[in-house]
């Protein structure tokens, strides 16, 4: 990925490409570029020893760590729960047999937008479920602090929750940027909890 991050760089600095009979890479957008970088920048910082700042830790309640489990796993079906409710809000019948391909439909017929952006929530937050889990059991396993894990756990919790709405309803750059900063958190989270 570094290799190819600096493909990527010299690609958008406007760099001719060199020949390499072993790699063929593909064309590199700023798009993909920023996607790939912001990527592995919670996982960087929480390998450099930063940490979520105090100050919004202490602005947080100590969970059970078990129970946020639970409640991250409230948190990535809440998508797939609002997906269902605009569905049937839109007068269609849930296609319980191939619920995917009903969701691609209604997508592709221009009346998915809704539908499309809860789906991706949803989505993103199966993928994040895996790197906080395995983060309580870490710092569970490990003795780490009970009210800082705590802590975290409420942290990483309160961020997904922000995801999830300004995914599903926020309009425009700011929210998304909002939406991203989010995603940085919960799994800055994470990552801390492992480290």
């Amino acid at each position: 990925q570094a290799i190819l991050a600096q493909v990527c760089a010299r690609e958008l600095a406007g760099e001719p490409r060199r020949a390499s009979p072993r790699v063929s890479l593909p064309n590199c957008s700023r798009d993909a570029l920023r996607f790939r970088t912001m990527s592995v920048v919670p996982p960087l910082i929480a390998l450099a020893g930063g940490v979520v700042p105090g100050p919004l830790l202490n602005l947080m309640p100590e969970l059970c760590p078990l129970k946020a489990l639970l409640g991250s796993v409230f948190l990535y079906n809440m998508p797939h729960m609002v997906r269902v409710f605009y569905i049937l809000k839109g007068g269609d019948k849930l296609d319980n047999i191939n619920p995917r391909e009903q969701v691609q439909k209604l997508c592709a017929s221009g009346r998915g937008d809704m539908i499309s952006k809860a789906q991706s929530a949803h989505q993103n937050g199966l993928e994040s479920f895996p790197p906080f889990a395995a983060g309580v059991l870490a710092a569970t396993i490990a003795g780490v602090p009970g009210s800082l894990v705590g802590q975290l756990c409420s942290t990483h919790l309160f961020a997904r929750l922000g995801f999830n709405i300004t995914y599903i309803w926020g309009k425009g750059d700011a929210t998304a940027a909002i939406r991203s900063s989010f995603w940085v958190l919960s799994l800055l989270c994470s990552c801390q909890l492992i480290a």
